[in-house]
């Protein structure tokens, strides 16, 4: 899998920018080797649950056959206690992944890989670096209060968009190596917290048209949600749904899929990587 098969293009338009900036990248992949990086290595190993093949081998397997799918070098997992599903990836050299306990107790396997593909499509994107700059600006910004009505709140709101734009690159990482529709169910658990969902696989899906239908109403109302919007760090997961749920009838994404399919190291594809029948606008 490249990059280019499955980055958003507003993702890909501001990381252009943010790459050209290049003695400030330097700077931070600079600080994040010496520093943080060890920092969050000792973090890890002295608070978390390293997953190898002798420790929870089933977890390990299911990563090793993301990893192989998307193409990178395999990172280093780990598990931390928390009763709220969530995963975040971390480094340059030395790249991480860490999922909460509970994503492994309330998700299926292919679920649970969903959210493995999202982290490997952050790495794969190479999004690590310019989320260290985000994390370190919101640090300072918390320690000394200088981001708003500071120099610092223009650049700060610049890579808050950037940053919700990288988050549908890795969701369409994730629909592409466990099919849209094991995405969707993932998603759909991640929204409400519940191990088991009945009903409409593509709720969020439905919420997502809705949303924008009230959003395009008016003028007023797209500065409304905007500003709602400005400071948060994701895509509202009914935007996600939607904007995955377009994706899957493009031809990035049913050429991808068909790249995948013939990998023997995939040895776990759900039926459901088969593009979805369910109409859906179409979307590069």
């Amino acid at each position: 899998m490249k990059a280019r098969q499955i980055m958003h293009p507003a993702d890909a338009k501001a990381l252009q920018v943010l790459k050209q900036a290049r003695g400030f990248n330097t700077l931070i992949k600079y600080f994040m080797q010496v520093g943080d990086e060890r920092i969050m290595r000792g973090e890890n190993l002295g608070t978390m649950l390293r997953v190898s093949p002798d420790n929870l081998p089933k977890v390990y397997t299911a990563f090793r056959e993301v990893v192989n799918c998307v193409g990178i070098d395999e990172p280093e997992l780990y598990i931390y206690n928390d009763p709220v599903m969530n995963a975040y990836t971390y480094g340059d050299t030395r790249i991480f992944v860490a999922l909460s306990s509970s994503l492994v107790e309330r998700l299926t396997l292919p679920e649970l890989q969903s959210v493995m593909a999202h982290e490997c499509g952050h790495i794969l994107c190479r999004h690590t670096l310019y989320k260290t700059v985000l994390h370190i600006i919101e640090d300072m910004g918390k320690a000394a209060q200088v981001i708003t009505g500071s120099f610092a709140f223009p650049a700060y709101c610049a890579l808050q968009y950037w940053n919700r734009m990288s988050e549908y690159s890795a969701d369409r990482c994730a629909a592409a190596v466990v099919g849209e529709q094991v995405f969707q169910s993932a998603l759909l658990k991640l929204t409400s917290g519940l191990s088991d969902i009945q009903g409409d696989p593509y709720q969020l899906v439905e919420q997502g048209k809705r949303y924008y239908e009230m959003k395009n109403a008016s003028f007023f109302a797209r500065v409304q949600q905007a500003c709602r919007e400005m400071f948060y760090s994701h895509p509202q997961d009914c935007q996600r749904a939607y904007e995955i749920d377009r994706w899957k009838s493009s031809a990035n994404y049913r050429n991808l899929t068909k790249d995948l399919s013939p990998d023997p190291n995939c040895t776990n594809r759900p039926p459901e990587l088969t593009p979805s029948k369910r109409e859906s606008p179409t979307q590069d």
